[in-house]
């Protein structure tokens, strides 16, 4: 970590914990796929600092946003707390737990308890940033790596930007990014991290992301439609495996451009591998 980060996180924070600055504070770093953040600890202090980074914000990543999505989640004891938003910096409160493993988070779809946890979430009040897909294709596609836009993927783009997204069975917060290394158990419940892509937006697209991420297949899908519908009451089971259906195209169309801004940034193979079942799935085979 760069000294100029580390005393700017540490100035950002004696500021408002002077009593925890004076002990020392103490920096771990945490990777991630979108971006680094650190643990930062000292005697009755315990957070999470996520940067505001230049390449975030290419690829969606508004901490400010992020800040207050967290507070009114973490009002309702479905989030971390945060704890302050200042010169670029979220810090959020660092919450005990560990993160799920593949099995655990399978389990979790099984048995309704995500569904459930997800039902409470999507009842909530719309935070007040809705996700319209349209625009944000349109700004990957100005962000991405030039050489790579072939005229298949132009097509494809073409029709993305004609097409109008499904009318949204409901609007509500949603996550956008459910999966094991984003689910935290803490002893007595479930909660998500990595509130960084959160928005207002169609119940169905949730459930429509955590269908491709987790690689659901179908008998699976339906029992957590299935369970998820016991818990969030007036929709039929055919209306969201339906709508879940239509939003797949587009999920898969999102997470296609991201990773091409990603790889843009980075140049890590990791993105790279990940592009090619991506655009085999959008019959991008050239």
């Amino acid at each position: 970590m760069r000294y100029s980060s580390k005393q700017q996180i540490a100035d950002v924070l004696g500021r408002r914990f002077p009593a925890a600055e004076s002990a020392g504070f103490r920096f771990e770093p945490i990777s991630g796929l979108s971006s680094e953040s650190w643990r930062v600890s000292a005697p009755g202090f315990d957070g999470l600092a996520r940067p505001q980074s230049a390449s975030g914000r290419l690829s969606g990543v508004d901490r400010q946003r992020e800040f207050h999505l967290l507070r009114q989640m973490a009002a309702a004891g479905l989030a971390p707390r945060p704890l302050l938003w200042e010169k670029g910096w979220l810090i959020v409160e660092w919450v005990p737990g560990r993160v799920a493993t593949a099995a655990e988070f399978s389990a979790l779809l099984n048995n309704g308890e995500l569904a459930r946890y997800l039902a409470v979430i999507h009842q909530r009040p719309r935070c007040g940033y809705p996700l319209t897909l349209p625009p944000l294709f349109a700004l990957y596609w100005q962000r991405m790596d030039a050489g790579r836009r072939s005229p298949a993927l132009l097509r494809l783009h073409q029709h993305f930007q004609r097409q109008a997204p499904p009318k949204p069975l409901a609007v509500a917060p949603l996550h956008l990014d459910v999966h094991a290394e984003n689910l935290l158990l803490t002893g007595e419940k479930i909660m998500l991290i990595d509130w960084e892509y959160a928005a207002d937006g169609d119940i169905a697209l949730e459930l429509a992301f955590i269908a491709r991420a987790n690689q659901l297949d179908a008998a699976t899908q339906r029992r957590f439609l299935q369970r998820y519908r016991q818990q969030r009451p007036g929709f039929s089971l055919a209306d969201l495996q339906r709508q879940t259906e239509r939003w797949l195209p587009w999920v898969d169309y999102l997470v296609l451009m991201w990773h091409e801004i990603r790889w843009r940034q980075t140049r890590q193979d990791k993105f790279l591998r990940a592009l090619a079942p991506l655009r085999r799935q959008l019959g991008l085979n050239e």
